[in-house]
C-alpha cells in the first residue's frame, strides 16, 4: 500500500516537472522502494524460545534465554540491527542484557559475556541494596545525524561520588562503533528527538549487581 501511494505521488509530480527534476524523483522512488522492502522483510511477529520470528517467515536464532524483542534500527540495504534482551545462560546469576545485532552479520557470539550491554534502569548492590548505577537508554536516531543506541549513565564511584557519562553504540556505517564521553548535556537533544518520534526509550528495570 505504501509503495502504491509513492507511485501515485510520483506520477502527479512528474507530470509538471522538468527532465532533471524527473530524474531526481525517479532516484527518490528507487530509494524509498528499497527502504519499504527492507522494512517489510523484518516485521516482528513473536518470540519463540531463543528465536525471534518475523511475519514473512524470516527468523533469527539468538541462543539467549529469557529472550525479549525491543525494536530495530535501519541498516541501509542489509537486514536491520535488531535490539533485544536476554541471558546467555539458563538459571544463572547473569543479569538480563541488551544485544544489538544484524542478521546480515551472521551468528551472534554470546560466549563469555561477549556483545552484551547493560540494561537501563537502576542497578543495586547485591549485598546492601544500595544503588550503584542509574541509566536511561534510547535507540534509533539518538543524536543529530547519528543512529544507534545510547545510554545516559550516573554511576557511584569508589569515593562515594556520582559520575555522569554517555555510552554510545554508533551504527551509522553499518557496524557497531562504541564511544564513551562525559558530555551529559546531549540528553536534552536525545529527549527532543524522542519527542519527535525519531528514537524510542528502552524501559528501565531494577536489578542487583552480579556476584
Amino acid at each position: 500500500m505504501r509503495l502504491i501511494c509513492i507511485l501515485f505521488e510520483v506520477v502527479l509530480l512528474t507530470a509538471f516537472s522538468t527532465p532533471d527534476e524527473k530524474k531526481h524523483i525517479a532516484k527518490s522512488l528507487i530509494h524509498q522502494s528499497a527502504q519499504t522492502k527492507n522494512v517489510d522483510e523484518w516485521l516482528f511477529d513473536k518470540v519463540d524460545g531463543k528465536v525471534l520470528k518475523f511475519k514473512n517467515r524470516k527468523l533469527f536464532n539468538t541462543n539467549l534465554y529469557n529472550l525479549k524483542y525491543i525494536g530495530q534500527i535501519a541498516n541501509d540495504n542489509k537486514a536491520p540491527f535488531l535490539v533485544f534482551s536476554g541471558q546467555d545462560c539458563d538459571e544463572c546469576d547473569a543479569n538480563i542484557s541488551i544485544y544489538i545485532h544484524s542478521p546480515s552479520d551472521g551468528h551472534l557470539n554470546i560466549e563469555n559475556g561477549k556483545n552484551r550491554y547493560g540494561f537501563p534502569g537502576t542497578e543495586r548492590d547485591i549485598e546492601n541494596n544500595k544503588p550503584l548505577l542509574k541509566s536511561r537508554a534510547f535507540y534509533g536516531q539518538v543524536l543529530p545525524g547519528i543512529k544507534g543506541v545510547i545510554w545516559y549513565q550516573n554511576q557511584l564511584m569508589e569515593n562515594n561520588t556520582w559520575q555522569k557519562s554517555i555510552f554510545l553504540v554508533n551504527l551509522n556505517a553499518g557496524i557497531k562503533k562504541e564511544t564513551t564521553s562525559k558530555d551529559i548535556e546531549k540528553l536534552k537533544v536525545t529527549l527532543q528527538l524522542l519527542k519527535q518520534g525519531s528514537c524510542k526509550e528502552i524501559k528501565g528495570i531494577e536489578y542487583s549487581s552480579e556476584p
